[in-house]
């Protein structure tokens, strides 16, 4: 969070619905931070022709510009506050209907339940009847949420950076197998080499020299050989297997690394692909159809959330039966276009009962590797480009 966060103050109730400029200037920050999107500041510096100086991360610059201009009633704080309203004009609906405190009490937890946080967020503090208490309790809320997220991000970073070392180790250690075993079969080949050559000898020598000590002696040599022989080939045979495992766990973690390397990149280019306007175009273009997401961490719900409804899409969420129950998953299903959920944090049964609904109402649904933001975004992007013109998401799954 930007300066002003450090002075937020909190918002007294007036009579009429707050514009962004009558809020105190420490929300704006955290309004513009968690209401709008990178994509909706870059779109609206276009049309007010903002400029940026190189050498700093240009949305940092955009978002101090848009924190500083929030605070007078001019044109870009009228743009941005008409976009607010635009962007979270169902929960500001249902605001409306609320004239007590205790209802934006009841808002407010429900958001933060679900997942959806900007729509709320904006909706309440912009509600003539908004408690200075709730606004402190939301400001407090928010700005940890978005410690969450970044930890979650750092900690995706830093698992992809061990997997490549890992992935170095066990390369280093089925190289030295691959000598240590080489080693052994040079080993072998000299013995027999050796064999034949004592063989050869002893067939030379004249044959009564040879008739019973050659034979005996040869006889022992050979018995020893073929033991040795026998004891090579069982550590020739070990040494194949630790080296299959070994390849095979090496070719799983690497699979694994570009996976992670895939989803990093997609989510990277579809968060900072320039986007004139919702109107002129988005990654996906989802056309008002309905996505259930089941299960993940609650933390990173409401970014999806945004995304989806970024993309002109509809965004449902069900907790896969930690909370709320299992049997309303048929339900939820029955509402929607299409189902996603991340196999690392939803249980066996959950995701095999997804499946079957998902079969029986003829919906189409995807298991993610994870529950991260990037996961969803690559998911999401390769669902879609497997069907070229399609209305529906039938061929996501």
């Amino acid at each position: 969070m930007c300066d002003a966060c450090n002075n937020a103050v909190p918002t007294e109730p007036s009579l009429g619905r707050r514009r962004i400029w009558d809020l105190a200037s420490g929300w704006h920050c955290a309004v513009i931070g968690t209401c709008l999107t990178l994509s909706d500041l870059r779109a609206l510096a276009r049309k007010l022709k903002v400029q940026t100086v190189p050498g700093f991360s240009p949305d940092y610059q955009l978002h101090g510009f848009f924190v500083k201009e929030a605070e007078n009633n001019g044109k870009p704080s009228k743009m941005l506050n008409k976009l607010l309203e635009r962007r979270h004009a169902i929960s500001i609906r249902r605001a409306r209907t609320m004239k007590t405190a205790d209802e934006l009490v009841g808002f407010w937890q429900e958001a933060i339940e679900t997942g959806d946080i900007p729509g709320p967020y904006w909706a309440i503090l912009s509600h003539p009847l908004a408690p200075s208490e709730l606004c402190e309790r939301m400001f407090a809320d928010v700005h940890m949420l978005s410690h969450l997220v970044g930890a979650s991000n750092r900690a995706d970073i830093r698992r992809l950076q061990d997997l490549d070392e890992h992935v170095d180790l066990l390369n280093a250690q089925l190289q030295r197998q691959r000598q240590h075993h080489q080693r052994k079969l040079n080993e072998k080949d000299t013995v027999i080499a050796e064999l034949h050559d004592k063989l050869r000898t002893a067939q030379e020598l004249p044959r009564p020299a040879r008739d019973v000590p050659i034979t005996d002696n040869l006889g022992a040599m050979i018995a020893e050989l073929r033991h040795e022989n026998a004891h090579l080939s069982a550590l020739s045979a070990d040494t194949q297997t630790s080296y299959a495992c070994a390849a095979s766990k090496i070719e799983d973690l690497e699979s694994l690394v570009q996976s992670l390397r895939i989803e990093n990149a997609t989510l990277e280019h579809t968060l900072a692909e320039d986007n004139h306007s919702r109107e002129d175009g988005c990654p996906f273009n989802l056309d008002g159809r309905c996505l259930l997401y089941v299960g993940g961490h609650q933390h990173t719900v409401h970014r999806l959330r945004a995304l989806v409804e970024d993309w002109n899409g509809r965004f449902l969420h069900h907790d896969g039966g930690v909370e709320r129950s299992i049997n309303e998953l048929a339900s939820a299903i029955a509402k929607a276009d299409a189902v996603v959920f991340p196999t690392d944090r939803i249980s066996h049964s959950a995701a095999n009962k997804i499946k079957r609904l998902c079969h029986q109402n003829m919906k189409p649904f995807v298991p993610l590797r994870t529950s991260g933001v990037a996961s969803f975004v690559t998911g999401l992007r390769d669902g879609l480009d497997e069907q070229p013109a399609a209305p529906e998401l039938s061929a996501i799954g």
